[in-house]
């Protein structure tokens, strides 16, 4: 899913981006370089979820402080992930707590999870591993390339702004 765009992607699965207008605007923020590994954990939960989407949707998909932050709604139980403690990896632990849990829940929350730690080293511009700083005034996750010292007006990615640059789907790939 390397061609993708926030439109593509909102075409092939409108279930799970089910808000309009502002509050779209609001809730769902598109990065390049984000957006390949996005498309396919939604693929992994349309696969996961099966013929019954459960009601299935994100309720946000953002970036703060340079951390993807992603919630979503299903069967009516929501999940948010604020990853204060900001892991480098997901491990998951079988326990007797899980027993009686339902597995797909459990597995796309684990995907979601495992989602937001990739997203967490990859550059929100071009999609190159990363790491979060903020040598371009805000947090970012950010690669070499995009860092402060190489990325400004000339660049073939500059569009005024960082955040600008990393959304603006017209630019070279």
């Amino acid at each position: 899913m390397n061609d993708v765009t926030p439109e593509t992607l909102q075409a092939r699965f409108p279930y799970m981006f089910p808000l309009e207008g502002e509050e779209r605007r609001r809730a769902y923020t598109f990065f390049r370089g984000w957006l390949p590994p996005l498309a396919e954990a939604c693929e992994d939960v349309d696969a996961l979820l099966g013929v019954d989407k459960r009601g299935f949707h994100w309720t946000r998909v953002r970036e703060k402080l340079g951390s993807p932050r992603l919630a979503y709604l299903m069967e009516g139980k929501g999940r948010v992930a604020v990853n204060i403690h900001r892991p480098t990896e997901v491990h998951r632990f079988e326990c007797a707590a899980a027993e009686g849990h339902d597995p797909v829940a459990l597995a796309i929350n684990e995907l979601v999870l495992q989602l937001e730690v990739k997203l967490r080293n990859l550059c929100i511009v071009g999609g190159a591993p990363s790491e979060i700083n903020n040598d371009q005034g805000p947090w970012a996750s950010l690669c070499p390339e995009h860092r402060a010292d190489t990325f400004e007006e000339g660049h073939r990615d500059w569009k005024c702004s960082i955040w600008k640059s990393a959304s603006d789907w017209g630019l070279a790939k």
